[in-house]
């Protein structure tokens, strides 16, 4: 697409259809033919057939002794980059020729500027006017900035083509492996595979820009030794010393957040058991419980997280106050040297912008060998899946843990079950957070930070910039006292004072960066501790029947959402303070040197703000078309699944192929559009800054003779484009961030169950006699208006079994829900004991109740916990109610015993003792009130004999009901209870019962 059209069609359908509403496709910039996924793929399949014909011919003529350097059979990776740089290499030689010009830009950029300072000092390199200085500076930032501009935009395209290139051309070749072959995979080993074909794009861009980083640190360091001479090698000596720290620094830090991943990880497996085990956990009135597990597990993270966040002091150290160092350094060797040697306003202004912008290229160099090695592997590991005939015939892996093969006839489709991961109601949802604003999520997360934090926090970083500023008038002062002073001791004590001073400002600047990181940290701490409890509580109160609607939002929640808060949502606020603070003390000091220019401050803050509004309205619609489940299917994905699900018929795997392409597209028609997006707005704000530039340096020449003053309101003036830059990224990434905690407020408006503890209370012994009264009683519906029970009425007496027998399970789990209170009454009672259950606390209530589920649930963990969490009872009781239950000779054979671990997922129990272990955990609780569910038929009657022989004996004395469809399990009873469509139709003797006819009306 032509650039003149991009700008065209991206101001008219993004910026203007962006305000109208959500984005969709049809808004977006249209790829042409020549970009899209399909054109690319089929350029570099033919590249790579023609590197596969050629390594065949050169093993023919193997005799004649030539050898490849690029090209070759064995999978050295040379063949693969070979047809990546022939399918790409017209955009990547723009991308070349981009960055030798955006380098040769900034360094005019900087000498134009340079220019200005010495025409003030009347030392001008060139005959021009003042105003032609202003436009030959507005000139060359205008250049640098669309050149740049240019560079990053073409350099992610190309990055983005050529990760789509490679998964496609992956899955095309996963869909011809055979079944058997692709099992050769597991999933972890295939996310691998996948992540390699993500990183290898952005190796062959950086690749292709490796002479950038050498050419740039030579240029600049010609330039700086032309200044300082050899001082220039000081700061350059620190810069290099800097490298073994960094390199440790980042050692600790990745091995934290291995640490994490790990502790993260289980925390998930908890919060995953928890909402699939929910009903459970809420009939046992085991919250607390389960509450102090996720806590322990959280705080384990929240420490781990916090040495992260110390570490964050090193990088800000690095960030702020290296510059001061190394330009202290540098500056105060040459002074000292060399009486001789005094500073000048131009030689402090090459020199601090000159080592700020040396200061990157030269920490990339030493990464650039892990850059090529990992390339290497990258490439090598591609290339061999690609050159694989069937991964059946090569042994790329050790299969682990294979799946079961699904039959050929399966009629399961991978690729189609992407386009409905998300429901409708999911799709509301997110459109209505969308659309909602993040007013309310600000102050829920500045509460939880802290307010005396959010204070301490800005006034540190306050402090910071103005150290900053006051480093830099020091220098300024010092090259205007330097003009004046007329002897050698004169000049001596003025150079030591001035100095000392420098240095102490920038041993201040030192502990207020440590202070902020501190602060930063304590208060982020704060907020993810707090937003996790507020959250879990919330969770924790829902509604049986909500929570079995929200589990998956309530996942996400806990854990994608809650990893942005814990280290997005920090980084992007501190990004965002420091820079508006820094935009903010800059325009301040420049207003003080020149007091006219404040004119120009509102409409340039007019003109700031509405790009930043349309930046962020824009950037959040995109992400919005982003999360759309037909957007976010990538080819990677397709790859991961196709492995999972087989693949069956060519017509089968054609089709798939197809959605690969389709889904690979549109995610890349998505990508170029944020890429647009993205480098448009930093255009804008690089042509902002630019203006800046030239109206500070017009207005310089003009009204200013001080030269120390010009450098000082010029040094302002360029650092405040790199704050310009960072300001709307940071505050768009706050904004997206702020949709995660808009989905922490949700839960916390959900309609909550009923209080846990209320004023009264039942008797500590409370039910003595287990006797249940239903007077009237109509209970709420779950999902629908019909009432679950209707016009029940009917009394238990005391020790009674009852067999409950219904058509449909429904009617037995509304009397469960009705008992339990997870669905509370319309009208009617129940009555316990002449106890209304309404007037209890859940907790007092479902504590005094137990049920034997038809699928028997216990958690991870000890079985001792299982079986007495609260640790109310001693390991003698335990063992009890084991031997009773028939299970004491096989939990002593555990190895732990009573703390022998349990998996939910082990198979250390059969399904028949769970239901036994469940009975010994009502035996106690010492409960009057048993609910048994009918087992599944996995159950061995022999087990299922023993678990009614039990409750028969064990529980003579407790009120029982058997809740079953089958009418033959219920002959032992005292009565049955027949229900239909939530009424009570039949109660009476079994033998009464069944010879009144059929159970249930036609």
């Amino acid at each position: 697409m032509q650039p003149q059209q991009t700008l065209t069609v991206f101001v008219f359908r993004v910026v203007v259809m962006g305000h109208r509403g959500p984005g969709h496709l049809s808004d977006l910039i249209k790829l042409y033919n020549e970009d899209s996924v399909h054109t690319l793929c089929s350029v570099f399949e033919r590249e790579w057939e023609k590197q596969q014909n050629y390594s065949k011919r050169s093993n023919l003529e193997e005799d004649s002794g030539r050898e490849l350097l690029l090209i070759s059979r064995k999978a050295n990776g040379y063949s693969l980059l070979y047809a990546i740089w022939m399918t790409f290499h017209p955009a990547l030689v723009k991308v070349v020729l981009l960055r030798v010009s955006t380098d040769l830009f900034s360094i005019l950029g900087l000498l134009t500027l340079r220019w200005v300072i010495l025409f003030c000092e009347r030392q001008a390199v060139f005959n021009w006017a003042g105003y032609t200085h202003s436009l030959v500076v507005l000139g060359a930032v205008c250049c640098c900035a669309v050149s740049q501009h240019q560079f990053d935009k073409h350099s992610r395209i190309i990055t983005a083509n050529a990760q789509a290139v490679l998964a496609c051309a992956l899955y095309r070749k996963t869909v011809s492996f055979s079944h058997s072959s692709q099992r050769q995979y597991n999933t972890t080993q295939w996310t691998d595979v996948l992540g390699q074909v993500e990183c290898v794009p952005e190796l062959v861009v950086t690749l292709t820009c490796l002479w950038s980083c050498p050419l740039r640190v030579t240029l600049y360091l010609c330039l700086l030794w032309g200044e300082l001479g050899p001082g220039v090698l000081v700061g350059v000596l620190l810069l290099l010393v800097l490298i073994p720290v960094n390199s440790a620094v980042e050692h600790k830090a990745k091995q934290l957040r291995k640490t994490q991943q790990i502790i993260r990880k289980r925390s998930e497996q908890l919060i995953k058991e928890m909402l699939h085990n929910y009903q459970a956990l809420k009939l046992l009135a085991w919250e607390s419980w389960f509450h102090q597990r996720v806590t322990e597990s959280r705080a384990r993270e929240l420490e781990v997280l916090r040495i992260l966040g110390y570490l964050t002091a090193f990088s800000m150290l690095d960030s702020i106050c290296m510059p001061f160092l190394v330009g202290f350094s540098s500056l105060g060797v040459f002074v000292l040297v060399d009486d001789g040697n005094v500073l000048t306003p131009s030689q402090i202004f090459t020199c601090l912008c000159f080592f700020r912008l040396l200061r990157p290229p030269l920490l990339e160099l030493p990464g650039l060998l892990c850059v090529l090695k990992q390339a290497q592997q990258s490439l090598c590991h591609l290339e061999k899946i690609f050159l694989t005939e069937d991964l059946g015939t090569s042994q790329l892996f050790t299969t682990k843990g294979a799946t079961e093969d699904i039959p050929p006839d399966s009629p399961q489709q991978p690729c189609d079950g992407y386009k409905d991961e998300l429901s409708n109601s999911d799709e509301k949802r997110d459109h209505s957070l969308f659309q909602k604003g993040s007013g309310e999520t600000h102050r829920v997360y500045l509460r939880a930070f802290g307010w005396h934090w959010v204070s301490v926090t800005s006034l540190v970083y306050l402090s910071v910039c103005a150290v900053s500023l006051a480093q830099d008038a020091v220098l300024s002062v010092w090259t205007g006292e330097a003009k004046e002073v007329q002897g050698l001791e004169e000049w001596r004590e003025l150079r030591n004072s001035r100095l000392s001073a420098y240095a102490l400002l920038g041993l201040l600047q030192a502990l207020l960066v440590c202070c902020a990181a501190y602060c930063l940290t304590c208060g982020s701490l704060r907020a993810s501790h707090t937003l996790h409890s507020e959250l879990l509580s919330d969770v924790f109160h829902l509604p049986v029947h909500s929570q079995k609607t929200d589990a998956r939002w309530s996942l996400q929640s806990f854990t994608q959402d809650m990893q942005v808060v814990d280290e997005e949502l920090a980084k992007h606020l501190h990004c965002w303070l420091r820079s508006l603070l820094d935009i903010l003390s800059t325009i301040t000091l420049i207003i003080y040197i020149m007091p006219v220019f404040s004119l120009a401050v509102c409409p340039l803050i007019m003109l700031f703000l509405r790009i930043q509004s349309n930046f962020s309205s824009d950037n959040l619609r995109i992400r919005h078309i982003e999360a759309n489940p037909v957007v976010s299917v990538t080819s990677l994905e397709c790859v991961k699944h196709c492995v999972e699900v087989p693949l069956s018929g060519p017509k089968h795997r054609e089709v798939c192929l197809t959605h690969c392409f389709q889904a690979s597209h549109q995610n890349l028609l998505v990508k170029y559009n944020k890429t647009i997006t993205e480098s448009w707005a930093v255009l804008q704000f690089d042509g902002v800054a630019g203006i800046v530039l030239f109206l500070v340096s017009l207005i310089l020449l003009e009204t200013q003779s001080d030269s120390g003053l010009v450098a000082l309101a010029l040094i302002c003036a360029f650092n405040i484009k790199e704050a310009l830059r960072r300001y709307p990224q940071a505050a768009s990434d706050i904004n997206i961030d702020m949709l995660s905690l808009q989905r922490f407020c949700e839960f916390a408006k959900v309609e909550k169950e009923a209080e846990w503890t209320v004023t009264h209370r039942p008797p500590f012994d409370w039910p003595r006699h287990g006797e249940v009264k239903f007077r009237n009683y109509e209970s709420e519906a779950s999902f629908n208006c019909t009432p679950a029970l209707r016009g029940i009425n009917l009394t238990i007496l005391k020790g009674e079994k009852i067999g409950v027998i219904s058509r449909r399970k429904a009617d037995t789990d509304s009397l469960v829900s009705c008992l339990f209170r997870t669905v509370e009454a319309r009208s009617g009672a129940v009555l316990i004991d002449n106890v209304n259950i309404t007037r209890m606390r859940l907790h007092d209530l479902r504590s005094r109740l137990q049920i034997i589920s038809q699928v028997p649930v216990l958690f991870s963990g000890p079985l001792r916990a299982n079986l007495d969490p609260f640790a109310q009872h001693t390991d003698a009781q335990v063992w009890l109610a084991l031997e009773i239950c028939h299970l004491k000779e096989r939990v002593q054979q555990l190895p732990a015993q009573l703390l022998h671990p349990v998996q939910r997922t082990s198979l250390t129990f059969s399904f028949g003792q769970r239901r036994l272990l469940c009975l010994a955990r009502a035996l106690l609780a010492r409960v009057k009130i048993l609910l048994v569910e009918e087992a599944l038929p996995s159950v061995d009657i022999e087990t299922e004999g023993l678990v009614r022989q039990l409750i028969h004996t064990a529980f003579k004395d407790c009120t029982v009901l058997w809740l079953t469809q089958n009418p033959l399990t219920v002959m032992h009873t005292d009565r049955v209870l027949v229900l239909n469509n939530g009424q009570a139709v039949k109660f009476d003797a079994p033998s009464t019962v069944f010879q009144q006819g059929p159970l249930f009306s036609q």
